[in-house]
């Protein structure tokens, strides 16, 4: 089980290159006052973009097969 998003997981989720992964996180941190890390939590990423926990990891698990 995954606790923690890197940049890599982010631009697969959403789809988008590595400087607005960047971004993403960025303002992730910015909206819930988290200190500047590597990576985000999945709890605050589901809560940002309002996704449920099973569907992330589901769509991580895609993602690498593909």
């Amino acid at each position: 089980m995954r606790l923690y998003l890197y940049r890599e997981h982010i631009e697969r989720l959403n789809e988008v290159s590595s400087k607005v992964a960047l971004k993403i996180m960025n303002d992730i941190r910015e909206a819930y006052n988290l200190p500047h890390t590597r990576y985000i939590s999945i709890k605050a990423y589901c809560k940002y973009f309002m996704q449920d926990r099973e569907d992330v990891w589901a769509a991580l698990e895609h993602t690498k097969a593909s």
